[in-house]
């Protein structure tokens, strides 16, 4: 692989996770419409998802104190109910009309959410019956475009305003989500060692941006906190649209 394409993955891959460090999720959604311009997703995907695998494991091990042990068990069972409908149905769909549709949720429900943060207005944070179609579709788009991060971030907005209880229940969706997904490629023999090379470059590269996050999240408020992920919830809806 050219030195230039990987220098460019490298940094792709840094800021998405950081990003992903900071706030539970965000790196697949940033990285993948990127890293589609320099390889092939199917070379990026699986070596990705494993990626963040790791990384949330030393989330979790870090903020395990303040996982909602009830509601975790909530969200992961109502994600297994649209996982399995994704990894063997995501192909039939097209993705770019996909894209767009959770492109504009993310922009109106975010969108909305900074007007409320921004402005002061208090409304009722309680969780509605539709909310819990979130994770069921985010367990769907994870398995089939590996973009699942939004939905169930929308998801744990409702469920919580402490910033490393959001990162930790999110990260720890990822442990348990991504190897099952990660099962299906290698079942379906979608991945080889190339994929193992592109892993043994990038994930130097994810060592770092958990240490850069870890020190952001440390010193970020809690408003501060809820402004920075709605921001790149909107930010990254934009490259869905490309």
């Amino acid at each position: 692989m050219d030195i230039y394409i990987i220098f460019l993955l490298m940094i792709i891959v840094f800021v998405g996770f950081w990003i992903q460090t900071v706030s539970g999720f965000g790196a697949m959604i940033f990285t993948i419409p990127l890293t589609m311009l320099l390889i092939d997703k199917s070379l990026y995907l699986p070596v990705g998802l494993l990626m963040a695998v790791l990384q949330s494991i030393a989330v979790v091990y870090k903020d395990r104190e303040h996982i909602l042990k009830k509601d975790f068990i909530i969200l992961l069972s109502l994600a297994g109910i649209g996982a399995p409908i994704g990894l063997f149905l995501g192909d039939q769909i097209d993705s770019k009309l996909m894209n767009i549709g959770l492109g504009l949720f993310i922009i109106g429900n975010s969108g909305y959410a900074l007007y409320i943060i921004l402005r002061k207005i208090n409304v009722d944070r309680k969780m509605k019956k539709y909310h819990y179609t979130f994770p069921v579709m985010s367990g769907f788009l994870q398995a089939a475009y590996g973009v699942g991060g939004p939905l169930i971030g929308t998801y744990m907005d409702k469920l919580t305003t402490h910033k490393r209880t959001y990162r930790v229940m999110i990260s720890l969706y990822w442990i348990v989500l991504n190897p099952f997904i990660l099962i299906g490629y290698f079942l379906r023999g979608d991945i080889n060692l190339e994929h193992g090379q592109l892993f043994l470059f990038l994930f130097p590269v994810v060592l770092l941006a958990l240490y850069v996050g870890n020190r952001t999240i440390d010193k970020i408020s809690k408003k501060g906190f809820q402004i920075f992920v709605h921001t790149m919830l909107v930010s990254i809806a934009f490259t869905l649209f490309f």
